[in-house]
């Protein structure tokens, strides 16, 4: 394609039962650097009047997988998009590419501990190492970090 093509799938018509919105998924921007996805919600009043508003606009080339969370707020049936529009077709490797969509009527997360090859992380250690979050803030100002056991702790009954 040529570069500011774009396309637009769009959700189904969704019928909200409470106003606050959580659309999370995962994509990944492997193709030019100037390759952007927006995320769009087209909202209808009721009376056939329909009107599209942006949400978000995401346009890191890290190439690696990244969740997105984008919240939002809607009382009216509406429709969620992603609209991937083309960069520079001459620097382009790949793509956009888009997993793992969901839609909750719940706030979304704050915080989100990524932790980047699993499968690595987990073929190193043994049964009683751990890793260690960053450190989070709550709401209330309190700091907090996690442990993550990927074996279990020593302690465990459990096997593999």
């Amino acid at each position: 394609g040529h570069a500011g093509q774009s396309a637009l799938p769009e959700s189904r018509i969704l019928y909200p039962r409470r106003r606050e919105k959580c659309l999370q998924f995962f994509y990944r921007l492997n193709g030019s650097p100037q390759d952007k996805l927006v995320i769009w919600v087209k909202k209808d009043d009721g009376t056939g009047n329909r009107r599209m508003e942006k949400l978000h606009t995401i346009t890191d080339g890290e190439h690696h997988w990244k969740l997105a969370s984008i919240p939002f707020g809607v009382q009216n049936k509406f429709r969620y998009g992603f609209q991937g529009i083309r960069g520079d077709p001459a620097k382009s490797a790949g793509g956009i590419a888009i997993d793992d969509t969901s839609l909750t009527e719940t706030n979304c997360p704050t915080k989100i501990w990524h932790i980047r090859n699993f499968t690595s992380l987990f073929d190193s250690t043994l049964k009683g190492d751990y890793i260690i979050s960053p450190v989070f803030y709550s709401s209330e100002g309190y700091a907090f970090a996690l442990q993550l056991y990927p074996h279990g702790r020593i302690s465990s009954p459990y096997m593999n």
